[in-house]
């Protein structure tokens, strides 16, 4: 998606990109120009309901987890998991949390917004979200390519959006409301 966004084949990236994220030790925000955040995330670790609550990172050590190849499930894993694990990277968030509902990984990293839409509910009763290990949160925001016109039209549109409430009345919708910001900086 960078190589994408860099050789102009898209104008923006925009699906719960992570602008506080690094991407082979440098900051993200070094090759791309980013919007306003627009809405905090961060990771969590989802596991059995059944299983004993992860306390600490040594505590993966000959574990199995799961996450989605190439998102910051799998940057998270990378920079906090020194323990010795089986990296299970699969196509999709929901592809991780289907590893560990099957046995087939003992543990997940996905977002957190995803996690509360889907654990505990449905075919995913007997998941949980380990609360155990606090997580450092995460910024969504859009990015575009470096000197890119678009960062400022769309800051602006943000902001007009916040300003009327829209942005509020959206995140109630689909019930994001904990999540979105609407207070940006200067």
């Amino acid at each position: 998606k960078d190589f994408e966004l860099e050789s102009g084949a898209i104008d923006c990236i925009w699906n719960g990109f992570t602008a506080n994220a690094k991407d082979d030790g440098k900051d993200r925000s070094e090759y791309v120009d980013f919007s306003h955040y627009y809405m905090a995330n961060a990771q969590c670790i989802i596991r059995k309901a059944t299983a004993t609550d992860v306390t600490s990172y040594d505590a993966f050590e000959g574990k199995s987890v799961a996450y989605e190849a190439g998102s910051a499930g799998e940057t998270f894993i990378a920079d906090n998991i020194t323990a010795t694990i089986n990296k299970k990277g699969v196509t999709s968030q929901m592809d991780a949390v289907r590893e560990v509902l099957s046995g087939t990984a003992d543990y997940a990293i996905v977002d957190i917004l995803l996690a509360k839409s889907v654990v505990g509910k449905g075919d995913f009763t007997a998941l949980t979200v380990n609360e155990g290990i606090e997580i450092e949160g995460e910024y969504y925001a859009i990015g575009f390519k470096k000197g890119s016109e678009l960062t400022a039209k769309v800051n602006a549109m943000l902001e007009a959006y916040a300003k009327t409430g829209y942005l509020t009345e959206l995140a109630k919708k689909y019930g994001l409301e904990n999540t979105v910001i609407t207070e940006f900086g200067a």
